[in-house]
C-alpha cells in the first residue's frame, strides 16, 4: 500500500504579493484623500487616511494611533489585508513632517512619508529580499490649500513560493505613479512595466500597462463624478505547460478606456475594450489542437445614457453606505425598511427617465473582412410607470417585455463569417445558406445583414415575424 498523498498546501503567494503591491496603490489613493478637506489638523490627516484604507475593500483598519510632536508626527495602524484565508495583518505607519515647511523640502501643511511592514517578522524578511532590500516609497505633499500630490515609487523584485510542483516565482519590474487630488479634481497616472508569475502550471506575462486617468466631482459628497479613465497593456500572455495541455492565450495592444458625463441632468457613461490582436489555443481532438490566431481589431464597445442624476446619486449612496458596513464582519447587512422603500423609489425614477443601453460596437477583423454587431434596448414603456405597476412586474417579469424596445444589427463580410464559424463552429457554418433562404440573413453586396427587431412583445428578423410574438 501507499501512502496517501497529504493536500495540496495553499500558496500564499498572491497576499504576500499581489497583496501588498495592491495595498501600496490603494495608499496613494488613502494619502490623496486628505484633499478632501483643507487640513486644519493633523488628526484630519488621521481620520481621512482611516477612511480611505477602508474604502478601498481590500484593506481593513483594525486600530490606530496617533502621536503628535512639535515638527513631525507619527501615525501608526495596523492593518489587515485580503479576505478569508487570504488575510495578512500589516502594520502602515506614516512619518509626517509638519508645514509650513515640512522638512524644508516644500511648503505646505504636511509631507507624509508612508511605510508598510507585514506583521510577521518572517514575511516582513522576505519581502525585503523580494525587493533586494530597496523599500518602496510614497510621499504625499499636502499643501496649503489641502490639495495633496502623492508619488508612488515600488522598486523590482523577485518573491518564490512553495517547492516542487507548488512552486511559484512572482516577478515585477518597477512601477511609478503619481497621484493629484485637489478636493474635487483628482487625477492618476501609473506606470508598471512587467509583472510575471511563473509556475509548473505555466507562465502569466503582461507587460507595458500604464493607467491614466482624471475625474471631476460637482460637491465633495458627490459619488458619482465625471471624467476619463484609460487602461494600457502593451501585451498579455499566458502559456501553460506542455504537461499540462492547457494551451496558451495571447493579446497585444489592449485598451480599455471609460467615460462618464452630465448634461440636464442626466448621467452618460460608457466602457470601450480595444485589442489589436488575440490569439488562444485550447486542446482539440487526439493530439490536434484548435488554433485561432487571426483575432485583430477587436472591439467591445458599451455606454448606458440618460440616467436620471438625483435618484442615481442616492442609489450609489446607499450602495457604498451597505459596502462600507459589510466590511466590519464581511457580510451585508440587510436592507431597513426605510432603504428598501427608497431603493425601489429611485429605481423606479431611473426607468422613468428613459434609461438606454447600448451595444454601440462588438468587432472584430478577419482576413476577409470585418464582422460588426451594434444594438440598442430602451424603455419607453416605463415612462409611466407607477409604484404598483413596477410592483406587478417585479412578481411577473414576462410582463416588462411589452415595455422593452430593442434593435439591433449583425453586419458581416460573408467570407469573414464564413472563416470565423468554420473555425469556432463547423455545423454553424454549414447553416448560413440556410438562414440566407429564410430571410434570416440578407445579402447586401459582398456583406450579410441581419436586423433584430423588437418591441411591444412582437420580434422581427430582417421585417419578418419571429417565434410568432410573446
Amino acid at each position: 500500500m501507499t501512502s496517501p498523498r497529504p493536500p495540496a498546501r495553499r500558496s500564499r503567494l498572491p497576499a504576500l504579493g499581489v497583496g501588498i503591491l495592491l495595498v501600496v496603490g490603494a495608499l496613494a489613493g488613502a494619502t490623496a484623500y486628505t484633499s478632501s478637506q483643507t487640513v486644519q489638523t493633523q488628526q484630519d490627516l488621521t481620520r481621512t487616511l482611516e477612511a480611505q484604507l477602508e474604502a478601498t475593500g481590500y484593506a481593513s483598519v483594525q486600530s490606530s494611533t496617533y502621536q503628535r510632536g512639535l515638527l513631525n508626527s507619527t501615525q501608526t495602524m495596523n492593518v489587515t489585508l485580503g479576505k478569508g484565508e487570504e488575510k495578512v495583518a500589516v502594520t502602515v505607519i506614516n512619518h509626517i513632517q509638519h508645514g509650513p515647511l515640512p522638512g524644508f523640502r516644500a511648503v505646505g501643511n504636511a509631507v507624509v512619508d508612508t511605510e508598510v511592514r507585514f506583521a510577521d517578522p518572517a514575511l516582513q524578511t522576505r519581502l525585503e529580499k523580494a525587493f533586494g532590500n530597496q523599500k518602496p516609497t510614497i510621499r504625499t505633499v499636502v499643501g496649503l490649500g489641502g490639495a495633496t500630490s502623492t508619488h508612488l515609487d515600488v522598486p523590482a523584485g523577485r518573491l518564490t513560493e512553495g517547492s516542487g510542483d507548488e512552486r511559484a516565482t512572482l516577478s515585477w519590474q518597477p512601477m511609478i505613479g503619481d497621484v493629484q487630488n485637489g478636493g474635487l479634481k483628482s487625477s492618476t497616472r501609473l506606470t508598471w512595466p512587467e509583472f510575471k508569475v511563473a509556475s509548473e502550471a505555466g507562465t502569466l506575462t503582461i507587460s507595458g500597462m500604464a493607467v491614466d486617468g482624471d475625474t471631476l466631482k460637482a460637491k465633495m459628497d458627490d459619488p458619482l463624478g465625471v471624467g476619463k479613465q484609460m487602461l494600457t497593456l502593451k501585451s498579455a500572455t499566458y502559456t501553460a505547460a506542455p504537461s499540462t495541455s492547457q494551451g496558451a492565450l495571447s493579446l497585444t495592444d489592449l485598451k480599455v478606456s471609460s467615460a462618464s458625463t452630465l448634461s440636464d441632468g442626466f448621467y452618460g457613461g460608457s466602457v470601450q475594450y480595444n485589442i489589436g490582436q488575440l490569439g488562444f489555443s485550447a486542446p482539440g481532438g487526439g493530439a490536434q489542437n484548435l488554433k485561432v490566431q487571426s483575432l485583430k481589431n477587436v472591439q467591445f464597445h458599451l455606454s448606458l445614457g440618460h440616467l436620471s442624476q438625483e435618484p442615481l446619486a442616492r442609489i450609489m449612496t446607499t450602495i457604498q453606505t451597505l459596502g462600507q458596513q459589510a466590511r466590519g464582519d464581511g457580510e451585508t447587512p440587510d436592507l431597513t425598511e426605510a432603504q428598501q422603500q427608497a431603493l425601489t423609489d429611485d429605481a423606479l425614477a431611473l426607468l422613468r427617465g428613459g434609461p438606454i443601453f447600448a451595444i454601440d460596437r462588438l468587432s472584430l477583423t478577419q482576413p476577409s473582412g470585418d464582422i460588426v454587431l451594434t444594438g440598442k434596448v430602451e424603455v419607453p414603456g416605463a415612462s409611466d410607470l407607477d409604484a404598483e405597476t413596477a410592483q406587478m412586474l417585479v412578481s411577473s417579469p414576462a410582463l416588462a417585455l411589452g415595455m422593452v424596445k430593442v434593435q439591433a444589427q449583425l453586419k458581416a463580410a460573408e467570407p469573414a463569417l464564413q472563416e470565423l464559424l468554420g473555425t469556432l463552429a463547423p455545423d454553424a457554418a454549414a447553416g448560413i445558406e440556410s438562414l440566407i433562404d429564410i430571410g434570416y440573413l440578407e445579402r447586401q453586396g459582398n456583406d450579410l445583414v441581419s436586423n433584430l427587431a423588437f418591441g411591444g412583445g412582437e420580434a422581427t428578423v430582417n421585417g419578418q415575424a419571429l417565434g410568432g410574438g410573446f
